[in-house]
């Protein structure tokens, strides 16, 4: 079995804030930053989000995160709009790409060298519970791979390989 991955991420948050029916570009920044530093108790490096967001339920907008060198998707989702307050729906993924770089480094510490390919068909949620099914490949065979997001504190992810090769 691998061992855990500590990774610095929240799941799903809820906020209200006041607005004049629209949240700007720095507004939803500071939301994600605020709402994040609660949570995992340490800022985030960065937070960047490509617009404006209409104040309308259902109304979603994607923004990258970095923290420590690793950028995650975060989506801000509109779940209700009442007089002049909307309350935002924050969720973390943790990148694809972070993903299988980190089965890779996992399996490098416990055997001894790096698979020769790992693939994840997309990102891992941040919620607790979430899985996420992945292949890698080592020495000429194909293994099943196992991510699944926990909470340890922050938000961590354990990492098993399956047995036997598929």
């Amino acid at each position: 079995m691998l061992a855990p991955l500590l990774l610095t991420a929240a799941a799903l948050i809820s906020c209200s804030v006041p607005t004049d029916r629209n949240l700007t570009r720095e507004q939803l920044q500071d939301q994600i930053v605020e709402k994040v530093t609660q949570q995992s108790g340490a800022p985030p490096d960065s937070v960047s989000c490509p617009g404006d967001l209409t104040a309308t339920v259902g109304a979603s907008l994607d923004c990258t995160l970095a923290d420590g060198g690793q950028q995650r998707r975060v989506s801000v989702t509109v779940g209700g709009a009442e007089g002049d307050r909307i309350e935002l729906h924050i969720q973390q993924r943790i990148a694809e790409k972070t993903v299988t770089e980190q089965i890779a480094d996992q399996v490098n510490r416990q055997i001894g060298r790096a698979p020769e390919w790992v693939s994840c068909p997309g990102d891992l949620s941040a919620d607790s519970g979430a899985t996420l099914r992945c292949e890698l490949r080592d020495s000429g065979q194909t293994y099943g791979v196992t991510v699944t997001t926990v909470h340890r504190g922050g938000v961590t992810f354990d990492i098993r390989v399956d047995q036997q090769p598929q």
